[in-house]
Parts: C-alpha cells; structure tokens; sequence
C-alpha cells in the first residue's frame, strides 16, 4: 500500500462489504500500513497517537470492527470497567469483536511514564492506559506492530535481502610465463610442523598427543609425582598451548631414561 493511499483506506475495501473481514484480511491490511509519517517520541519511546490508530481502523474495517471492555465486580459489588488487584495495582482489558467474534484481546497493566505499575490509579491513569491498550489491540491485529518489532523500524521490515553479489566473470586466462622449479625445502617435515594451525585445532592436537604420551608412560607403569601432575592437570585445564608443548617436549626428551630407571 502506498504512502499517498494508505492513510484513506478506503470502506470501499473491505470496510462496506457485506461479509465481515476475516481475520486474515485485516491483518493483511493493517501490516500494510506504514505510520512512519505519524511517529511521535516521548522519554525516547516512538509511539503512535491513539486518535490516530484508531482513525485508521475505522475507515477500513468501522462497518464491522468494535472493541469490547472488560472488567470485574469487586468485594462490595461494584461493577469496575477495570481490574484491581490485592496490591492496589490495576490493569484494563480490551478484545476487538468483528460479527460477534473476538479477534482479539489484549491486556495492559496501569503504568506510569517509567513503565512501572501505579498504585491506586486515578482516574485519569485508567483512561491513559486505556488509549494505549486500545492502540495496543490494533497492533495485534497488525496495525502498527512493526513499532515492537525490529527496533520499531519499518524500514527493517521492509527492506528486501541484500542480494547476493554476482559471480565475477573470468577474466581472461594470462600468458603463460616460464616458472622455476619450486625449490624443495631442506626439511619438509620441519616445514609442514612450522605452518600455523586453527587455534582450536593446534589446541586439540597437543591436548591429544599429551594425553596419548601419559597413557604410553602409565602402561608402563610410570606415573608422574604430584608435582608434574598438578603441571600437566593446570595447563589441560586452562588449555594452555604453550605449557602443554613444553610439558610434552620434557616427556619425549626425556621418556626412555624415565623407562629405564623405573625398570631398574
């Protein structure tokens, strides 16, 4: 729906049609509607005038569409148009009726500028709370409800994908040039241990090959004393690399003379 269009919404729609909107025409409808243009803030909150929302949802749906308020009866029978609770707090309540049916309903508790409940409301608190439920309702049916979505932006509910970038075409293929010999490194097995890992995967190998390297040293019946164990349980547990090669180096280097003298 247009922007120049969206404000009328025409009766002539759905409004004056004989059957009543089902619930998913107006939700169709009412998503449709950008409120960009009526967007007002008040303590950084962007919010929709109630007058407006409404106005809105009469000229599309006004033939069909009411709003019914429920409260209760309390202790002395009073009949409220609220609802009251034991810590003197208060909520009001609304459901949207089309043809008799409930569409929807919506609750909102009695809250000052900050959100947080008042207690024994006044008058004038119930009647804030009620225009604010009401614009409420309405976005559960769909108008205006991008404003508690996407960070209130209708731009982010609208905006389409970014599209993927086109393959780049093959740029013609270069002259063949004459290349040397690569030259054969003097250490190949050097060579591949000095190209660096993924973090993660250099971490797992050397947690590995240490634990291997105490499990060959266990089931010879060699066990490290206190000391190397609490080394090797600290640098596991802090997935210290660099303490682990180191430990791991010390057992290698020093593995067949640790062999020997156990048998001895």
């Amino acid at each position: 729906m247009s922007d120049e269009n969206y404000e009328k919404v025409e009766r002539t729609a759905l409004g004056k049609t004989k059957e009543p909107p089902t619930r998913s025409e107006i939700w169709q409808t009412f998503r449709g509607v950008n409120l960009t243009k009526y967007h007002e803030t008040k303590n950084n909150l962007t919010y929709v005038p109630w007058a407006r929302a409404w106005s809105i949802a009469m000229n599309a749906f006004g033939d069909h569409l009411t709003v019914k308020w429920h409260g209760m009866t309390d202790k002395d029978g009073v009949v409220l148009d609220h609802i009251r609770y034991s810590d003197n707090t208060a909520s009001v309540c609304c459901s949207a009726i089309v043809a008799g049916e409930k569409y929807a309903e919506c609750t909102l508790a009695v809250m000052d500028y900050r959100n947080a409940a008042v207690e024994n409301p006044t008058a004038v608190d119930l009647q804030n709370s009620r225009q604010r439920c009401q614009t409420k309702l309405l976005a559960m049916l769909g108008l205006g409800l991008y404003l508690w979505e996407n960070n209130g932006s209708w731009e982010s509910k609208t905006k389409a994908k970014t599209p993927k970038k086109a393959k780049e075409k093959a740029k013609p293929a270069k002259t063949p040039v004459e290349e040397k010999p690569a030259e054969i490194p003097p250490n190949p097995v050097e060579t591949v241990e000095e190209v660096d890992e993924e973090p993660e995967q250099k971490l797992d190998a050397v947690r590995t090959k240490l634990s291997e390297r105490c499990k060959e040293l266990y089931a010879n019946d060699w066990e490290a004393d206190e000391a190397l164990q609490g080394r090797i349980k600290k640098a596991v547990k802090n997935d210290d690399v660099s303490e682990m090669e180191a430990l791991l180096k010390m057992l290698d280097d020093t593995m067949p003379a640790l062999l020997t003298l156990h048998e001895e």
